[in-house]
């Protein structure tokens, strides 16, 4: 007898990468609990040249990337019967496009971002701002649309700005983080003290501030690993930086990602913000204290939210003579590193991907399932 399908058909669509941002939703896949119909990025063209560049992708996969979001734009009309889960920024002029979704199917908007202020928001759009947040406003509210928030802080500014309950279900950290976080040996560890920086290799991500750390810390044995892409990449490519500093590039594959944080001390994240940007969650941050590394952050809602706001490893973003005296004093007294690390430990157990795919099974069992909205 054939085992009956999964009733429940789940659609992403995304800003960059759905399986990145939802790996809990894979998994309810792979195991048979839900039957995942598609993942999508909801810009074609825009994604098409950013993966390039950021992600570094063969011309082959990206363009067959970009011809599946076409299609599928192409068949909105006729999508039913589905729960699309769509994540993009406050005020997206998408949401005209992908809205339309919910008149035949349940819709659970997932934000990350923490300010839903009018004018704090990442998507403005001049004097129709207002109005595209009123058309944003009519959609959420909608009868078919629900809203999921990755922090407890994320709710609570969504919830106050539009009026409108969020339920709250973090990112998830796979496994493998976890399981190189309980592998990894620290009580004799072998060479100086290893630093890494995972993410976008930018200056709001505070690049400049960590070569200026590495020129600081000349006279200590202490390394920096960088991974990611970005607009300072030919910077770090082109050797210009102080000695110590090793740039990897990007890093796709989870396991491998994994096993390079394990060999490493401390991540850092000295983020700088923009006139419409703070770092938010950062699932970097997480993975790293899932694998055993101790966290060094900005003073910034997603680092706060994690990690608490009494932190002795968050700093403001112009204490880097703080910073610096935290990696010598970690460099000189590795009882201090594993006193600091054992107190963020446990930060990342709730995120889990095993409890946050509960989270997420519980949210889609709370709907109907297999039928036209």
């Amino acid at each position: 007898m054939m085992p009956k399908m999964p009733t429940w058909r789940v659609r992403l669509v995304h800003e960059t990468n759905p399986r990145k941002y939802f790996p809990a939703l894979f998994d309810l896949a792979e195991a048979g609990q839900i039957h995942l119909t598609g993942a999508h990025r909801y810009s074609v063209i825009k994604e098409w040249a950013r993966s390039a560049v950021k992600d570094r992708l063969p011309l082959g996969q990206r363009t067959m990337n970009a011809l599946g979001d076409l299609a599928f734009r192409l068949r909105l009309p006729f999508v039913r019967g589905e729960t699309v889960i769509l994540g993009f920024a406050p005020w997206d002029f998408r949401m005209l496009l992908y809205g339309a979704l919910s008149y035949r199917n349940q819709v659970i908007y997932h934000t990350s971002w923490p300010d839903w202020r009018l004018r704090a928001t990442p998507r403005q759009a001049g004097p129709a701002t207002a109005l595209l947040r009123w058309i944003w406003l009519k959609i959420l509210s909608g009868p078919n649309v629900r809203t999921v928030a990755v922090t407890d802080a994320v709710a609570a500014s969504y919830e106050h700005e539009t009026g409108l309950p969020a339920k709250v279900i973090p990112h998830a950290v796979p496994e493998v983080f976890f399981q190189a976080g309980r592998d990894r040996v620290d009580a004799t560890p072998e060479g100086g003290l290893k630093l890494i920086f995972v993410g976008e290799v930018s200056e709001k991500k505070g690049i400049p501030q960590l070569i200026t750390l590495m020129s600081s810390l000349a006279d200590q044995d202490v390394s920096l690993t960088i991974v990611g892409t970005g607009p300072m990449s030919s910077h770090l490519e082109g050797g210009r930086t102080p000695p110590g500093i090793t740039y990897l590039g990007p890093i796709l594959d989870r396991h491998e990602m994994a096993q390079l944080m394990k060999s490493h001390d401390i991540m850092l994240l000295l983020s700088q913000r923009t006139a419409n940007w703070e770092e938010l969650f950062g699932i970097a941050l997480v993975e790293g204290i899932a694998a055993g590394l101790l966290v060094v952050a900005s003073d910034h809602v997603g680092p706060r939210t994690i990690l608490g706001p009494e932190a002795e490893t968050i700093f403001s973003e112009d204490d880097l003579k703080g910073v610096l005296g935290l990696l010598r004093r970690c460099a000189n007294d590795r009882s201090a590193l594993t006193r600091l690390k054992d107190g963020q430990r446990r930060a990342a157990n709730r995120f889990h991907i095993s409890h946050v795919r509960q989270l997420w099974l519980d949210e889609l069992l709370s709907q109907p399932a297999g039928s036209d909205a």
